[in-house]
């Protein structure tokens, strides 16, 4: 039983995986990666992160959204909400 106390985590950051790919793709139909950072996702990085301390399974799914987008985007703003995460997690 003690396999399934994860399940929600899993789930949720799984689903967010798959729409923010979904939604990036719709977003950027560029091949290539902009160096910059984007707002939105930005933003649902550090919701994400801090919700990572209130409750777990919704934080991953914003986390897991931003991680999720296509290869080369939404690296940066997935590193600071992490950061934002356990900046947060320190300090609480």
């Amino acid at each position: 039983m003690a396999y399934f106390t994860y399940l929600p985590h899993l789930l949720m950051f799984t689903i967010g995986m798959l729409i923010g790919l979904e939604v990036s793709y719709k977003w950027h139909s560029e091949p290539f990666v902009r160096k910059r950072i984007e707002p939105i996702p930005l933003i649902l990085a550090l919701i994400g992160g801090g919700l990572m301390i209130i409750y777990a399974p919704v934080g991953l799914f914003f986390i897991g959204f931003v991680m999720g987008m296509r290869p080369g985007y939404g690296v940066y703003e997935s590193i600071i909400g992490i950061l934002f995460a356990l900046i947060l997690w320190v300090t609480l």
